[in-house]
């Protein structure tokens, strides 16, 4: 097993938990798949996907901190004796990555597959953004505590000394993580076989990042997607928009039921895959439409960022984040792609 040490020892233990418990709600997708569905916190959790291989476990991504995989690792130990032996991890954002320790400390034997861009992103991007993280919360927790002593009203009170405690506590977990690399590569597929049903974890192309896994359980029909495909708002900051519409066109003609997404709540069927490739198709469409008529960046925002909030503003859901909040910067992706160089 490789461990990338970040920032000194590993200081969480394999019992503490300094996340919020009850983080998770798990849901029987179909005979031997569940989703561990992460609720809202300061630090947004990815959704896990557990599949039972007979002989052992499938695990789908880690979450952002240790503490949280150990929740769900309590809720797998509920539902089998059986050990987790894969951990898949579908790209290299923190939410998905950061928590692997927790199952390399309770199987040691665990394998982590990623694709080759997600392992050398988790490396060149994952890792920096994550330091990033550390210096940048100290400031963001200074203003929840700022605004905590400007509210009076006892609920606000509440809520806003929850998401202090929460952000304070990952703070804390965050300095202390002991990262795991990914032990194995896909290249395009490959067939994992346990003795009661095959997986297929598959790479077909660049998304929501260049290095987005799916999982495939062709006898129990279920995608599990990241977040190339989730019932929430898509986010473009690392995606490749054109890519991303032809990733998803070779993702729906698998024969599913359903999709556990990384974020929010599982789907059933196509609409979804149909939503997010209209969304991108028209963004794009846009972008290139501003771009041919000499738009600057900040034109573009001001001239696309109403339409699309009238169009699309309730068609998403709103994890990770509202799709008002996430719309500009939507917009300067797909206009950076369309531009080249020009961009102002």
């Amino acid at each position: 097993m490789k461990y990338l040490w970040m920032v000194g020892l590993l200081l969480v233990s394999s019992t503490s938990s300094l996340a919020v418990d009850n983080v998770f709600e798990i849901e029987r997708v179909a005979d031997g798949v569940y989703a561990a569905i992460a609720k809202p916190t300061f630090r947004l959790n990815c959704n896990a996907a557990i599949i039972l291989m007979g002989d052992g476990v499938l695990v789908v991504d880690s979450e952002s901190i240790p503490s949280a995989a150990r929740e769900v690792i309590a809720e797998i130990k509920r539902i089998t004796d059986k050990p987790v032996k894969y951990v898949v991890i579908t790209h290299f954002h923190g939410d998905h990555f950061q928590g692997a320790e927790a199952y390399a400390s309770t199987w040691p034997g665990v394998q982590f597959i990623s694709s080759d861009a997600t392992r050398e992103s988790i490396l060149k991007r994952g890792i920096p953004r994550m330091k990033g993280e550390i210096l940048d919360l100290p400031g963001r927790i200074d203003k929840i505590k700022v605004e905590l002593a400007q509210v009076s009203d006892k609920k606000q009170k509440e809520q806003i000394q929850q998401r202090l405690d929460q952000a304070e506590a990952y703070l804390a977990e965050l300095k202390s993580i002991g990262l795991v690399l990914p032990t194995q590569t896909v290249d395009h597929d490959l067939r994992i076989y346990g003795t009661t049903r095959t997986v297929e974890i598959l790479w077909l192309g660049r998304g929501h990042t260049d290095g987005d896994l799916f999982v495939y359980v062709p006898d129990a029909k279920v995608i599990v997607s990241g977040d190339a495909l989730h019932s929430g708002t898509p986010t473009l900051t690392d995606a490749s928009p054109y890519d991303w519409i032809r990733t998803l066109d070779l993702v729906e003609k698998l024969d599913f039921d359903y999709v556990i997404g990384g974020h929010g709540d599982v789907m059933r069927g196509k609409e979804t895959f149909e939503l997010w490739k209209e969304y991108f198709t028209y963004l794009m469409a846009n972008a290139v439409n501003a771009c041919a008529e000499g738009k600057t960046l900040d034109e573009a925002r001001k001239t696309l960022a109403p339409t699309l909030i009238a169009k699309y503003g309730t068609r998403f859901g709103n994890i990770p984040a509202p799709f008002a909040r996430t719309v500009d910067a939507n917009i300067d992706r797909a206009f950076r792609v369309v531009s080249g160089p020009r961009v102002q």
